[in-house]
């Protein structure tokens, strides 16, 4: 969590304020409370069904491995019997009850439909089960399989969520994904969810900090302008236009507001005090 007052310039003032709160949670360790939780579903989308292109560039990716199977269709048609599929896969010791999950728990998904169709093979998929095999061969179909079972799943699912915590009526804020449903995750080994996640908290809730801390640090001023750099601002801010732009610089050189050395412009004292008033 960090501080909505995000810094105090006042070292004293910031420190007044922290000791308010190191106090307060000392006394009463269930004194922070969660004062507001804002949510925004989010979802990651499962892949859609295995081309040619695809399939090598997860198997290069993933595997190392470079193979060459002949469709460029992401798409099933329909009335494919994608269940039968699925039930050949019940006795793997990886991803048996997975698949048998799918089926029984009625968590089958239609897979997504692509974009592409070549109207003569179906999407890579595995057509039996992958007994016997070893080295790259198994790796491959494990690749495939879990695509596949991955295509028949519904998407992983979270929110994406703000908690705001007040402790001695100082708030703290901060966010992350809370997921909800791993679903296609659960198999599909060559993804994650790339986010911040943060546990589930619930309005009014008590939270025990672990640890509050001050630290301090320092601003620093931004570099000066170069002439690209100026010409940039007046155009964003709709100083001049691109005949008069370059004359609107070079009057301000003209009268002394600014010195132009190595192509960077440095506010002389006169231009400091025409700014500061």
């Amino acid at each position: 969590f960090n501080w909505q007052r995000v810094r105090l310039v006042d070292e004293a003032m910031c420190a007044a304020f922290y000791e308010r709160c190191i106090e307060t949670i000392k006394n009463d360790p269930q004194s922070a409370i969660v004062e507001s939780v804002t949510t925004k579903p989010k979802t990651k989308r499962r892949p859609v069904p295995l081309t040619t292109v695809e399939l090598q560039k997860l198997a290069s990716r993933k595997l190392k491995l470079i193979s060459y199977p002949r469709t460029e269709t992401d798409s099933f048609p329909e009335g494919f019997d994608l269940m039968s599929l699925i039930r050949q896969q019940f006795n793997d010791p990886q991803w048996g009850e997975y698949a048998k999950g799918l089926v029984d728990n009625n968590k089958f998904v239609q897979p997504r439909q692509g974009k592409n169709n070549d109207n003569s093979h179906p999407p890579i998929h595995p057509t039996k089960s992958g007994d016997g095999l070893s080295g790259s061969e198994a790796l491959l179909y494990e690749l495939v399989t879990r695509h596949y079972l991955a295509c028949c799943s519904d998407d992983a699912k979270g929110s994406e969520t703000t908690i705001v915590l007040a402790v001695a009526a100082e708030q703290f804020t901060t966010n992350g994904l809370v997921i909800e449903a791993l679903n296609y995750l659960e198999v599909y080994k060559y993804e994650t969810w790339n986010a911040k996640t943060i546990p589930g908290f619930h309005q009014g809730e008590p939270v025990v900090p672990k640890s509050l801390e001050m630290n301090s640090g320092s601003t620093t001023a931004p570099k000066l302008l170069t002439e690209a750099d100026l010409i940039s601002k007046m155009d964003k801010n709709g100083i001049g236009t691109d005949a008069t732009i370059a004359q609107h610089i070079q009057t301000i050189q003209d009268r002394k507001y600014v010195v132009k050395e190595n192509n960077v412009f440095t506010p002389t004292a006169l231009g400091a005090a025409l700014v500061d008033g």
